[in-house]
């Protein structure tokens, strides 16, 4: 007696959803990211009252505390931060600066970049701390 056999297919792996789940990770990491601050780890100064934040700063500066100066994520030197503020500011067409500090750095640093960025034409200079618990 001859018993009819289906075909049997080969078992395979359809890799389009896994591809679509790819995708929205890249897409979800991409959006969720912080591309304006520097990924340094640092100590901010405690104050008692907290300002609001802006909505959307284009030209942070940072000193952490190694004394190394960043703008946004750019290692710039302090002799060269005024020529880099200058082009900054003109590329983008904005002013305002925020000055985001390791609470070790001295203060005669604070003061010669807050001088540097009033010569590279800044009309706001704004200086993140954490607030006091």
């Amino acid at each position: 007696m001859n018993f009819i056999r289906r075909k049997s297919e080969l078992p395979g792996i359809n890799i389009a959803p896994l591809v679509d789940i790819i995708f929205l990770l890249l897409i979800f990491f991409m959006i969720s990211s912080n591309f304006i601050k520097p990924m340094l780890k640092m100590e901010l100064p405690k104050a008692i009252h907290e300002e609001k934040k802006l909505e959307k700063v284009d030209i942070v500066i940072t000193a952490d505390s190694n004394h190394d100066i960043y703008i946004n994520k750019s290692l710039v030197k302090l002799e060269d931060l005024k020529n880099a503020l200058v082009d900054r500011m003109a590329a983008i067409g904005k002013y305002d600066v925020i000055f985001s500090g390791d609470n070790k750095i001295p203060y005669e640093l604070f003061v010669q970049i807050l001088d540097i960025s009033k010569e590279a034409g800044s009309t706001s200079f704004s200086v993140e701390h954490e607030k006091r618990k």
